[in-house]
């Protein structure tokens, strides 16, 4: 009988699951642990990558680990392109990604010999946000959002967007360039993957973005909506920008009614892990199950870090896809420990 395979009765927030990765990580060892209980999973995943897609992770590993006790998944969030250089190396099995893997990425991963699949395990929305003292941007053009964004832009005051917005400096705040959300904001609205002004204050940690946009009535930042979320429910002063839509040029919060009907675009986008096949055939087992356990319960885990569900067809694909590699290795996917679940 398969193990009961998510743990319910907590309340985390992405703020609480990048505190819990920050501790956790301080005290994970990489290697192989000693003798597992009946079940026999036991050893280190090393999960690297999406600082965004991080507290999906972290909780997967947490309820992964109440269940099998000899086990242990080492997440360390360094950012989606930081985490592709470690993982494209064969330094880790796991790489969270808030976007796809890049061409230069793939050549890395070639040249180390390092075979992989990707799975989708969420969907995240960047949002814009503004201080609350804010009263004039309650709603920005995709072109808006460039001519602020662009390399080399001369937007210096919010007058220099709308005439009738104030003579006042906007005070940026991004992710940096280590992130897949700088990459997906960056390709999405400048047109060119890395493609942005160099004068922001730029930062690994969304959180970061938020408190400075708290407390600055001018300031003006991007960043995943679900950590903008968790701050004003601990009565940040925050608060979204509608976005115009690509799709029909109407103005849509990021709620999930607009991100599931895709009216919300281009600024929602699904989220990834992927992992190592190498690792996989040197230890089925523990990969697999962690794999399984993961794709099992991902709509729980994404929505509990307040991330929106993939669809349920993405869980089933993403089992199809891990059965076909471990036949391609030579293990029967009815032997690994955590069973396959459906939707």
């Amino acid at each position: 009988m398969a193990p009961s395979q998510h743990r319910g009765g907590r309340t985390v927030t992405r703020r609480t699951a990048i505190t819990t990765i920050a501790s956790v990580g301080a005290l994970s060892v990489a290697g192989c642990m000693g003798g597992g209980d009946g079940d026999g999973l036991s050893g280190t995943i090393n999960a690297s990558g999406s600082n965004t897609v991080a507290p999906i992770t972290q909780v997967a590993a947490e309820d992964f680990e109440a269940e099998y006790p000899d086990a242990r998944v080492n997440v360390e969030p360094e950012g989606t392109g930081a985490g592709f250089q470690e993982f494209c190396q064969a330094n880790s099995a796991f790489q969270s990604a808030s976007r796809e893997i890049t061409d230069e990425e793939i050549d890395i991963c070639g040249e180390n010999d390092v075979e992989y699949t990707d799975y989708t395990v969420g969907q995240d929305t960047l949002a814009v946000g503004v201080n609350e003292d804010n009263d004039w941007c309650e709603r920005i053009t995709l072109d808006e959002l460039n001519q602020i964004w662009e390399f080399e832009s001369d937007v210096q005051q919010w007058s220099d967007v709308r005439d009738e917005w104030p003579d006042e400096d906007i005070a940026l705040h991004a992710r940096d360039s280590a992130s897949g959300t700088f990459d997906y904001f960056t390709e999405n609205i400048n047109g060119e993957m890395g493609n942005i002004r160099d004068d922001y204050s730029a930062t690994s940690q969304t959180d970061e973005i938020w408190d400075a946009v708290a407390d600055n009535e001018y300031a003006l930042g991007w960043g995943g909506v679900g950590h903008l979320r968790s701050l004003q429910d601990q009565g940040g002063e925050l608060k979204t920008v509608e976005v115009e839509s690509e799709m029909d040029g109407e103005f849509y919060p990021p709620e999930e009614q607009y991100i599931e009907g895709g009216e919300y675009s281009p600024l929602a986008r699904p989220l990834f892990f992927y992992f190592n096949h190498a690792e996989l055939e040197e230890n089925p087992d523990l990969i697999a199950s962690f794999a399984r356990f993961y794709i099992n319960n991902q709509h729980e885990f994404a929505t509990e870090v307040d991330f929106y569900r993939a669809t349920d067809q993405d869980i089933v694909d993403n089992h199809d896809q891990l059965d076909s590699v471990l036949e391609d290795i030579g293990t029967d996917p009815d032997d690994i420990t955590v069973e396959r679940q459906d939707p």
